[in-house]
C-alpha cells in the first residue's frame, strides 16, 4: 500500500494498485457523491442561478431522468476503470513517460512543476475532447448510434456527465492512454487528475451555474488576475456546455472556447444568455454566497474521499472475514 504513495496511513485504501475493482470503487466514489451533493445539496444549501432561459420550453428534467442516467453511467465508469488498469500496466512495463518515486511534492519548484503538468493536460484533453465530439457530430453513425444516448438528455443533470454509450466512453478516455506517450508525469498525478475529471465533466453539466467558482485551475489564475466578477471569454462555465444540449451542433469543448471560435461552432447566443445568468447570480448573491459555495465544492471532494475510504475498508474487512 505505501508504494502506491500513501506512504504512513495505513487506514487510507491504495491511490494505485488493486486493480479493476479498486479503481471502479474510487470512480464510483467521486461520481456518484459528487453528482448526488450537486443535484441534491447545491440547491437545498445556496440559493444558486439555474442556467435554464426563462423562455425554455423545458426547464427541469424528465420524471427518473437522474435514475436513468446514474445506471447508464456504470458502463462508462467501467471503461475508465478499465483504462486506469491499463495505464498502470504502461507504467509497470515502463513504455511510457510516467515515473514514481519521490515524496509529497512541497518545494516550490515541484508544485510549479505539478500545475503547469495540469495546465498541459487540459489543453491536450480539450482538444481531443472537441474533435472527436465534433466526429461524433458530423458522423452520421456515430450521432444515431452512439452519441445519441448522451443527448436524450436535452435539460442535463450531473449524471449526464456520463451517461454515454461505451464506445463514445472508449473514445473520450482514450487521451488518458495516449497522455502517458506524451507528457512526463508522475504516474499518480495522472491518477489523480483523471479521478478530478469526473468532477468536471458533472459540474459541466449541473442545472446551475457555478462561476465563478468552477474548479479548474485556469479558473483560478482567472479570479487571481481579474476577480470573482468578470467572466473569461476563453473558459467554459455551466450555461457554455448547457447551451450544447439546447444547440447540439454549437459549443463543442471541455475547458476553453478558442475551437468553437477557430471553426465556428460557438454559440453567438452565449454572450447574452452569460450576461443573464450573472445579473441573476449578483441579485441572488448576499455575503455568504461564495463562502458557501466553496464550503460545498470542498464537501464534496471530502465526501468522495470518505466514501471511498469507507467502501474500501468495509470491502476489504468482508473479504477477510469470509476467507478467514
Amino acid at each position: 500500500r505505501a508504494a502506491m504513495g500513501w506512504e504512513g496511513l495505513g487506514w487510507v485504501p491504495p491511490l494505485r494498485g488493486g486493480g479493476f475493482p479498486v479503481a471502479m470503487l474510487q470512480l464510483c466514489s467521486v461520481y456518484y457523491c459528487g453528482a448526488l451533493a450537486i443535484d441534491r445539496l447545491f440547491p437545498l444549501c445556496l440559493n444558486a442561478t439555474p442556467v435554464a432561459s426563462p423562455k425554455s420550453k423545458r426547464k427541469a428534467p424528465r420524471e427518473g431522468q437522474a435514475v436513468r442516467e446514474a445506471l447508464l453511467s456504470l458502463g462508462p465508469l467501467a471503461v475508465k476503470a478499465a483504462v486506469f488498469c491499463t495505464v498502470d500496466l504502461i507504467h509497470e512495463m515502463r513504455l511510457g513517460l510516467l515515473y514514481d518515486g519521490g515524496g509529497f511534492p512541497t518545494s516550490l519548484p515541484q508544485l510549479a512543476a505539478i500545475a503547469a503538468t495540469v495546465l498541459a493536460l487540459d489543453a491536450l484533453h480539450d482538444t481531443w475532447f472537441y474533435f472527436t465530439h465534433l466526429l461524433m457530430h458530423k458522423n452520421r453513425w456515430l450521432l444515431s448510434n452512439v452519441h445519441y444516448l448522451h443527448h436524450q438528455s436535452t435539460v442535463p443533470t450531473p449524471f449526464s456527465g456520463y451517461s454515454l454509450h461505451v464506445i463514445e466512453a472508449l473514445i473520450v478516455f482514450f487521451d488518458e492512454l495516449l497522455v502517458c506517450f506524451v507528457l512526463p508525469m508522475h504516474v499518480n498525478t495522472h491518477r489523480l487528475y483523471h479521478l478530478y475529471t469526473t468532477l468536471i465533466h458533472i459540474g459541466g453539466h449541473a442545472s446551475i451555474e457555478l462561476h465563478p467558482l468552477i474548479p479548474s485551475l485556469e479558473q483560478l489564475l482567472w479570479i487571481g488576475c481579474k476577480g470573482i466578477g468578470q467572466v473569461s471569454g476563453q473558459l467554459n462555465t455551466v450555461l457554455y456546455h448547457n447551451l450544447h444540449h439546447k444547440n447540439p451542433s454549437k459549443n463543442l469543448s471541455l475547458y476553453f472556447t478558442h475551437w468553437d471560435k477557430l471553426l465556428r461552432t460557438f454559440c453567438n447566443e452565449y454572450p447574452s444568455e452569460i450576461c443573464r445568468v450573472k445579473r441573476e447570480q449578483e441579485k441572488r448573491a448576499d455575503t455568504k454566497y461564495y463562502a458557501v459555495m466553496l464550503l460545498l465544492l470542498s464537501s464534496t471532494l471530502v465526501s468522495s474521499f470518505l466514501c471511498y475510504t469507507t467502501a474500501y475498508n468495509v470491502a476489504s474487512l468482508g473479504v477477510k472475514l469470509l476467507w478467514a
